[in-house]
């Protein structure tokens, strides 16, 4: 009965390989950003079951785990610290506690990843994940990148959502909210600069865009967080 309720619960299973991959590159902070949205999804819902809570927090575990190993981590010690961890889990008492415990989770596998292990594909993505986002207002295309490293783009862009977790334009498209998020929380800059600074054209299409992301305006945005 009680694996029916849980399998008949929907929760946002498609995060699970983004957060994996992530682990996988050890992009710490990609991953723990996403190990906050997957969380707050699994407790949507639930209704403050805290069992049901942590079991969900340990089947995500196991997929971390496979990630960190696939990027190189060494076994042994994945092992050992996935049941102490484990352990740690079951003693939570309250969800707060089930959250430090899964992102000190997620760290540490990040930190064990050997990036010296990966192949030639996934240093390259990598790369180009850091290009993107350092240079946000200077965009470049995939097709540039496939010329740069002279690989096709259908073969880049294929090794791309898989190894980042998301096609290209999405991913540059998800780096420039990020950062606009950040510059209309932190800075005073007109709509018209910050449109700049990741990249778009004109404050029209930032405006557009942002609106169909969150909403609401930019303005509207940056009233209510400040």
């Amino acid at each position: 009965m009680l694996f029916s309720y849980i399998q008949g619960m929907a929760y946002r299973w498609d995060l699970l390989p983004g957060l994996a991959a992530h682990i996988e590159h050890a992009q710490a902070d990609r991953a723990l950003r996403l190990l906050d949205e997957l969380l707050a999804a699994i407790a949507e819902g639930m209704d403050g079951d805290h069992t049901l809570f942590t079991l969900r927090c340990a089947q995500c575990m196991s997929a971390c785990m496979r990630g960190a190993r696939r990027g190189g981590a060494p076994s042994d010690a994945l092992f050992a610290d996935h049941i102490a961890a484990l352990k740690k889990l079951a003693r939570a008492r309250t969800r707060a506690q089930a959250q430090r415990l899964m992102r000190a989770y997620v760290q540490r596998l990040a930190d064990q990843v050997q990036p010296a292990k990966r192949s030639r594909m996934e240093r390259i993505v990598v790369g180009m994940l850091a290009d993107m986002r350092e240079h946000l207002d200077r965009p470049r295309s995939l097709a540039q990148y496939s010329h740069e490293h002279e690989i096709s783009i259908a073969h880049l862009s294929r090794a791309f959502a898989r190894i980042a977790g998301r096609p290209f334009r999405e991913e540059q498209a998800r780096l420039r909210d990020e950062r606009a998020c950040e510059l209309l929380k932190a800075t005073r800059l007109g709509v018209a600069e910050i449109a700049h600074r990741v990249g778009l054209r004109s404050a029209s299409q930032f405006i557009a865009d942002f609106k169909a992301v969150h909403g609401c305006t930019p303005a509207r945005y940056r009233s209510d967080r400040t």
